[in-house]
Parts: C-alpha cells; sequence; structure tokens
C-alpha cells in the first residue's frame, strides 16, 4: 500500500511515522477517494479516514482498506484526530496557519507537530505503473482534443467554440473532465502564454494556440499545440521551427539522474541561439499527475533530479508582444535510459 511506501520514506528520513493528511489530492494519492476531510496514518494501528456526513456511504464503498469515521455536524475535526493519536508527533503535509495552530493545540503544542510538504511531494512525483498507465490514456485522451482542433480550426470560429469542440472530443474519447481550463488562444493573443478562452475570432493567418487535458480517474495530462489558420508565413514557420527543435533537444536531454535545470538550459539555449531568447518568458516544464502541475518542476533554478517514473512536460515557447507566440508541449515519462513522449498528436503548424 502507498501509505506502507510513506511510512518507509519517513523512516529513512528519521520522521515521526505518524501522519495526519489534509491536502486533498494527496488524501486521494493514498485512499483512491475525494471528498475527506482528513486522513490519519499511524505507524501502528488503523488509517483513519474522517468524512462529513455528506460523502459517508461514498467513501465506505469506495476507500478500501481504511476506517471510515464520520464527522459529525459541528464536531472540531481537530480535536477528534488529538484522540485518535493520543498524543502522537505528528508529521503533516499542508495546512493553512489557523487550523495549524488549532490542530497543535488539540494535540498539545507545537513542538508535536512537524511539517513534511517534501516528503509527500517527493512520494508522489515517482509514478507507480498504475499511475503511468492512467496517465497514458488522458494523453490519448488529450490527442483527440488536438486532433479536433487541428480539423476544427477555420477563419470565423469563435475561440469559445473551437474550445467547445475539443472538450466534448475529450469526453467522447472516455475523458472524465478537464485536466485544467482549457486555454484557446488567437493572433496577437498567442503572446499571453496563459491566455484564456474569449470570445474573439479566429482570423485569416492567425497563430492559434490550444493547451488542454484530460483526466482519467483523477490523473492528468497535458499538451500544446500550436496551428495556423491557413498558410503559414515564412517568420511564422521560423518561430516554430525554433521551437520545435527546442523541444526535441530538450527531451533528447531527458535520462534518469539529470538536473531537470540543465534540460531547461537546453531548450533556452536553442531558443537564444535563434535570437529569441527575450521571449521565452516560463519554466521549460512540471511534472504531471493528480495535479497538472506537480513535481519535479523543470526550471533555470530548480534544484529537482530526474529519476525513472517522473512525468513531465515539456512546452518551451516564443511570445513576442504584439505579434503573437508559438508554444509546444508533451507529456514525457522518464523512462531507465531515456524519455517516452505519452501526447502523441503530430507538430506541425
Amino acid at each position: 500500500m502507498r501509505t506502507d511506501k510513506l511510512k518507509q520514506a519517513a523512516k529513512n528520513q528519521t520522521k515521526p511515522a505518524n501522519f495526519a493528511v489534509f491536502n486533498p489530492t494527496n488524501i486521494t494519492y493514498f485512499t483512491g477517494f475525494q471528498g475527506a476531510a482528513a486522513l490519519i496514518i499511524l505507524e501502528q494501528g488503523e488509517n483513519v479516514l474522517y468524512v462529513s456526513g455528506v460523502n459517508y456511504e461514498q467513501a465506505k464503498a469506495e476507500a478500501k482498506g481504511f476506517t471510515i469515521q464520520l464527522l459529525k455536524r459541528g464536531e472540531n475535526l481537530m480535536e477528534k484526530i488529538a484522540q485518535q493519536t493520543a498524543g502522537a508527533k505528528l508529521c503533516v503535509d499542508t495546512l493553512p496557519i489557523e487550523s495549524w495552530r488549532a490542530l497543535a493545540k488539540a494535540v498539545g503544542g507545537e513542538e508535536k507537530l512537524e511539517p513534511a510538504t517534501q516528503l509527500f511531494r517527493n512520494l508522489r512525483q515517482i509514478k507507480e505503473k498504475e499511475e503511468i498507465d492512467l496517465i497514458r490514456e488522458a494523453c490519448k485522451m488529450a490527442d483527440v482534443g488536438i486532433k479536433t482542433a487541428q480539423e476544427t480550426i477555420r477563419p470565423g470560429l469563435t475561440e469559445k467554440e473551437l474550445a467547445a469542440e475539443v472538450e466534448y472530443a475529450m469526453r467522447k474519447a472516455g475523458s472524465d473532465g478537464v485536466a485544467f481550463e482549457t486555454i484557446v488562444a488567437r493572433g496577437v493573443c498567442c503572446a499571453y502564454p496563459h491566455g484564456t478562452v474569449m470570445g474573439r475570432s479566429i482570423c485569416e493567418g492567425d497563430f492559434v494556440v490550444v493547451d488542454l487535458g484530460a483526466t482519467n480517474r483523477f490523473y492528468r495530462s497535458d499538451i500544446t499545440r500550436t496551428f495556423v489558420a491557413g498558410k503559414p508565413t515564412e517568420k511564422q514557420q521560423r518561430i516554430f521551427d525554433v521551437v520545435r527543435l527546442a523541444q526535441q533537444k530538450a527531451i533528447e536531454a531527458i535520462k534518469p539522474q539529470t538536473p531537470t535545470k540543465d534540460v531547461d538550459a537546453v531548450a533556452r539555449r536553442v531558443i537564444a541561439e535563434a535570437g529569441f531568447g527575450e521571449y521565452f518568458v516560463h519554466n521549460l516544464g512540471h511534472g504531471v499527475g493528480l495535479e497538472v502541475h506537480e513535481a519535479p518542476v523543470l526550471s533555470p533554478d530548480s534544484k529537482d533530479i530526474l529519476d525513472e517514473g517522473n512525468v513531465v512536460t515539456v512546452e518551451p515557447g516564443i511570445y513576442i508582444p504584439e505579434y503573437g507566440g508559438v508554444r509546444i508541449e508533451d507529456t514525457v515519462l522518464v523512462t531507465s535510459d531515456g524519455a517516452e513522449r505519452l501526447t502523441k498528436a503530430p507538430t506541425k503548424l
């Protein structure tokens, strides 16, 4: 069980193997259930999942291997946790400061609590086979969305209409929902890396950036393609080719035990040598799993080291104000000797 992996990781770091888990995504990671208030994992004794009445029956049906405890209206969660843990020192994943103080008061002082954010971060970033299989399927669904975008883009279509088409296509392909808010940006708005879907109409010759992801049993995918509504100009083609080369070289640089900042540097160097260095304004990538942004991070100042089982995005981009931009992104698995591209939609204007 994943709870056993957590306990072993804690022992390796000489931390107390008693945990109070509050982050909803971390709870889902261990239980396969969404909608709990807290999870208690003890070195000795039963693992307890606290849920309110609205989710109680569903939790009993879905969260196998855990004791489900009803959190009744008006009951104090922190006091219930203190009673359950009997004064044991607790590693805590994440809590707002006021909730941290409430828990500390309930268990008898802050010395009974220890932050453990990094422990959970490290555990989740190396994916098990089951997780990889779920992400792989989510990537296939995202590929369907991109294929639909490529077939649908035309002058006169609005960004909202295009977003609706790709999301519908992913749902029909089996997606549980979007992995994040779909981005469709056209024209000069392609220079905004996180441009949102508006009501603007696509015009002849526009760059169109489509950034989307699917969800498969809580696991996510992430892909971006840039298209042109019509025939690309020489400048558009050049920018696109530079970004595509930067991504290709970065993926080739991926292998276990490689610092993520080195992979970022490969893509950044290609773009800089082509004369567009100032227009690559974000990190190269990020981990993908239960969340669309998780560890590890591929950036110039990251201290993360790639390992087999990491799933990351590789997404270089060039964003020229008042002109437009190009981003090409794929979800990539770190293998024993390199990288496997999990999103496979064609990369062409």
